[in-house]
């Protein structure tokens, strides 16, 4: 193999590690000092409300796009899901089938419910050498807007139940699920993502590895949906 080759080989090893660990939803994220931000997550918020989005591609039915937000990258993944609003909600939020469609989750943990639809999560992301483990310690908030549109929005938060240990500490800034009815038993999923992974990982490195991450998780999600495994979640009147 020349050199040029392990070089490339080296590449795509290393995006794959950083995919590994924006794929915690849950997420994608940066180096994380536990500090919670309410009012930058919440400017961040209005900012990807709006219509600035640039579309990058469309891969197995998942259109993805980008818009550049402060000095970070923000992803946007839409597909069609098969199945209930219900249904999907309860995937989304049971953490013991988390590795089933979340890449290299260690753990998953519920820390606190807080009602029916505010949980408080933990995640522990393996990820390879020469990278630190992940570990992310958010908040998700299950709402309705209109008479059928269903929102899961996710941000980190401290927690006294979160371990602490020697894994590096990633942040969501902001992490969205717009789920919209349509006929014949299908959604239209929205998933829209600004984190920040944590460590020294070079900023292109990160957002080339974003561009896959929306497509990996519209496309676990389909997968998961199909499992006799999940169970319906409440939803809000």
């Amino acid at each position: 193999m020349t050199t040029k080759d392990n070089l490339l080989n080296n590449l795509l090893i290393y995006s794959r590690q950083c995919r590994k660990i924006l794929s915690v939803n849950i997420f994608s994220l940066t180096s994380y000092t536990v500090v919670y931000l309410f009012t930058l997550t919440f400017s961040y918020s209005q900012e990807i409300n709006s219509d600035d989005w640039e579309f990058v591609r469309e891969r197995k039915n998942v259109k993805v796009y980008r818009m550049e937000v402060g000095d970070r990258t923000a992803f946007r993944g839409v597909g069609i899901i098969e199945g209930s609003p219900e249904k999907l909600v309860g995937v989304i939020h049971n953490p013991s089938r988390w590795k089933f469609w979340i890449d290299d989750l260690d753990k998953g943990k519920l820390l606190e419910k807080k009602s029916d639809f505010h949980f408080v999560f933990l995640q522990e992301i393996d990820a390879m050498w020469p990278l630190k483990n992940r570990e992310i310690v958010f908040e998700s908030v299950v709402s309705r807007v209109g008479p059928s549109q269903i929102l899961v929005e996710m941000k980190s938060v401290n927690h006294p139940k979160a371990p602490k240990n020697s894994n590096v500490r990633a942040k969501v800034s902001y992490t969205r699920y717009r789920i919209d009815p349509l006929e014949g038993n299908r959604m239209q999923v929205t998933f829209e993502n600004l984190s920040d992974p944590g460590g020294k990982i070079p900023n292109f490195m990160v957002d080339w590895a974003s561009k896959s991450f929306p497509v990996t998780i519209i496309e676990g999600l389909r997968e998961e949906m199909l499992s006799p495994m999940q169970e319906k979640a409440l939803l809000p009147e």
